[in-house]
């Protein structure tokens, strides 16, 4: 790795490394954890992930054009370490606090990408997914609301309950967190990963937005359908959830 690199994600994966390979270099594999769904998912994977990048199968190496780095390395017990490499800013210091959407995106796809292969290897996945949903002011704001806010000082892994203005209840333990992200697994809906993203104030005035990303594996259509609306509800959108 360069020294002007900065390592933005180092994480291991309970696959092995010729599993988690071909999860990052197979459209079909790439489609079970990058993004979520909509009518470009397919165009955007066969772009970024076959059209654009250089893959070594020897190093077992991704790289982009632009930088972008995905290396991956045996780790203990057949794991794989996985880490994602990118530029350094050009100032850095004028960098710091600032909103990086390609920063933020790499860090989402990665956690969906070790949760796929650690909970669901091989099972295709369907979303349920909002974007630009406004935070609200601070006196009334949208993660407090939903009973989130608490769960940024809690450590990954620790269980939570949280529950819906119609009175029911979802849990399952935080699956990472960043600065602007947590990963929540959802044990009622066949244990699928809930994404919750932060865009700052600074770069979304005047409050701030989120964006929501369900990750399910194993429905059928009607309880798919049942989950749509339940989750769409809870975030308190008036926008329809696209399905896959």
């Amino acid at each position: 790795m360069a020294s002007e690199d900065r390592v933005l994600v180092d994480t291991v994966v309970k696959a092995d490394p010729d599993t988690v390979w071909k999860a990052v270099r197979e459209p079909d594999a790439v489609h079970r954890w990058f993004g979520w769904d909509d009518e470009g998912l397919a165009a955007e994977i066969e772009h970024m992930f076959v059209e654009q990048p250089e893959g070594d199968d020897d190093a077992r190496t991704v790289a982009w054009p632009d930088g972008d780095v995905i290396d991956l390395e045996p780790a203990d017990d057949g794991a794989t370490r996985v880490r994602l490499t990118r530029r350094a800013h050009e100032d850095p210091d004028a960098a710091i606090g600032v909103y990086d959407p390609i920063d933020e995106g790499w860090i989402t796809f990665v956690q969906q990408l070790r949760f796929s292969l650690e909970h669901h290897p091989g099972a295709d996945r369907r979303t349920v997914s909002v974007t630009g949903v406004d935070l609200g002011p601070e006196d009334d704001a949208l993660l407090a609301r939903l009973g989130l806010r608490e769960l940024g000082e809690q450590p990954v892994g620790s269980g939570y309950t949280l529950s819906r203005a119609d009175g029911s209840t979802f849990t399952g333990e935080i699956y990472f967190q960043t600065d602007l992200q947590i990963g929540l697994t959802v044990a009622e809906e066949g244990n699928a990963l809930l994404v919750i993203a932060r865009i700052p104030p600074a770069a979304a005035p005047p409050n701030g937005t989120a964006t929501f990303v369900l990750s399910t594996y194993g429905l059928d259509d009607e309880h798919f359908a049942a989950l749509q609306d339940r989750w769409s509800t809870w975030w308190d959108v008036e926008a329809e959830a696209p399905a896959g």
